[in-house]
């Protein structure tokens, strides 16, 4: 077959031409054609033109760069993740001194309130409470009713009382009857010189007062 028949059959496949099933039929297709077939089914398969060395050299440099940003990916994540381990580490210890700073600091600072001579008068039913103080100044701020109200009544201070080493202050009041009888219970407040705040709860048993607990806030 001559050039120009090559060349007719590619550019114009007519429908009378003869194919059969075990027939392969090689076109380079440069311009859109049409192919009919009458009752047989007819199968074209395509071959791809073969890729040159700068397209080969592209895709392998692609996936070599895709291979180097997933190996990238992971060491940034693994050094970030190491980061905010050592981050948290300098964290709790940073709290660990903290914590141990503000507990020197609160025992500088720590008063120890205590009740000592503390009585009675049954003529009046009058009673006394005497606090000491053997740690450093408390500020003294009133007193809350735990148990026994309406039992006794001591009168409160507007302002806050220090309460020294070298000098006690007195709660006193009266009894709504005799104080041998009477028992209640109280809270006070007062606090530090570094405004920390405590509570210590006093106990009054029918003429014997005591201090039974005390709270830091």
């Amino acid at each position: 077959m001559g050039d120009q028949q090559k060349q007719d059959l590619i550019n114009n496949v007519v429908s009378d031409t003869l194919v059969k099933v075990s027939d392969t039929l090689y076109l380079h297709l440069n311009n859109t054609m049409k192919l009919f077939q009458g009752d047989e089914n007819l199968v074209f398969k395509t071959i791809s033109e073969p890729k040159s060395g700068v397209e080969l050299w592209g895709i392998i440099i692609g996936i070599i760069a895709a291979v180097v940003a997933v190996v990238y990916t992971f060491i940034a994540i693994k050094k970030l993740l190491s980061n905010d381990k050592q981050l948290q580490s300098q964290i709790d210890e940073l709290v660990k001194l903290n914590k141990l700073f503000e507990r020197r600091l609160r025992m500088s600072v720590k008063p120890h309130l205590y009740t000592n001579g503390s009585g009675y008068h049954g003529s009046d039913w009058s009673v006394y409470l005497l606090i000491f103080n053997r740690g450093e100044i408390a500020f003294y701020h009133g007193f809350e009713i735990l148990e026994g109200e309406n039992t006794f009544n001591l009168p409160t201070w507007e302002d806050s009382i220090w309460i020294t080493k070298e000098k006690p202050i007195e709660l006193k009041g009266k009894t709504s009857k005799h104080p041998k009888d009477t028992c209640f219970k109280i809270k006070i407040q007062y606090s530090d010189k570094e405004n920390y705040m405590y509570e210590s709860v006093i106990e009054w048993n029918k003429g014997i007062a005591k201090m039974l607990e005390t709270i830091e806030l």
